[in-house]
């Protein structure tokens, strides 16, 4: 079975990494990878060409200057990978990214979405970038890798999984996440805030499903007490040299919009060396 896998790039360090990683994630599978470039007026200034100028001349030397960039940067990939199980189109779109990738989407039914944590415009060190977050808050049929520039690759052996156990994780939606540990051999490492003594009805029902849903893949339950989500997924990670992290992004309700009791990628901090997999539930 062939991947279909989105990669926006910006031609940035960032969107180059994110670019290598997913490559590499994805070796001894079939895939296409559709390499997005896009140059709008309603951008956040990710490179020079992306700013459109409202004389039509100009528009159209943006659009040469993008599918040219794009041939570089397919033919460089070409030159580094040499694997036959891989196929790379580009695409180069004179809209918002995130309209672009909403159509694509639409279009293609990407399996994943890869995208580097930060582009060109984004200044802050400890921060991802506007891009990242608008495509992860409007995008909800995929799962979204997020892959900071700092990543060297590895294999990943260990993904940690973190919940409360409050959202109902189908089959459908945790399917890619059990995937990608079967690819890599890698171990899920389910981590939560949340006392076992302490779960509700729902919370041990949703327990349960999650362990139905990891069968097949090596698992374990690991409870951490009294610290903050982002503080306990740090020293996880960094004690145990996890590869991956990834979390249940729900769709937010009136009280998720307020910040209670859901996880997302802002209380789940910043990762400058380990990617980020974002599973999307309603």
């Amino acid at each position: 079975m062939e991947n279909s896998i989105l990669i926006p790039t910006d031609f940035s360090n960032n969107s180059w990494n994110a670019i290598l990683y997913a490559i590499k994630l994805f070796e001894d599978r079939k895939c296409s990878f559709y390499i997005l470039h896009t140059y709008s007026k309603e951008t956040y200034g990710l490179d020079s060409l992306s700013l459109l100028d409202p004389d039509e001349a100009f528009n159209k030397m943006s659009a040469i200057k993008s599918k040219e960039k794009l041939r570089e940067l397919i033919a460089k990939i070409s030159h580094l990978n040499k694997n036959e199980n891989h196929k790379f189109h580009a695409v180069s779109e004179s809209i918002s990214l995130l309209s672009a990738v909403k159509n694509l989407n639409k279009k293609f039914q990407f399996d994943l979405i890869v995208l580097g944590a930060k582009g060109l415009a984004n200044k802050n060190e400890a921060s991802y970038g506007q891009h990242t977050l608008d495509i992860l808050k409007n995008v909800r049929e995929n799962p979204i890798l997020i892959v900071p520039g700092n990543v060297n690759f590895d294999q990943p052996k260990e993904i940690v999984l973190t919940t409360n156990f409050k959202t109902n994780i189908k089959k459908s939606e945790i399917k890619y996440l059990v995937q990608l540990a079967k690819l890599s051999n890698a171990s899920i490492q389910v981590l939560s805030m949340e006392q076992p003594n302490s779960l509700s009805f729902t919370q041990k029902r949703n327990k349960v499903q999650i362990r139905k849903q990891l069968k097949g893949v090596a698992h374990s339950f690991t409870t951490m007490r009294n610290v903050k989500i982002a503080t306990a997924v740090n020293c996880f990670v960094a004690i145990r040299h996890s590869n991956m992290i990834s979390y249940v992004d729900k769709k937010p309700s009136f009280w998720d919009r307020l910040n209670f009791g859901r996880i997302s990628l802002n209380n789940l901090g910043y990762y400058a060396d380990v990617p980020v997999l974002a599973i999307h539930s309603k």
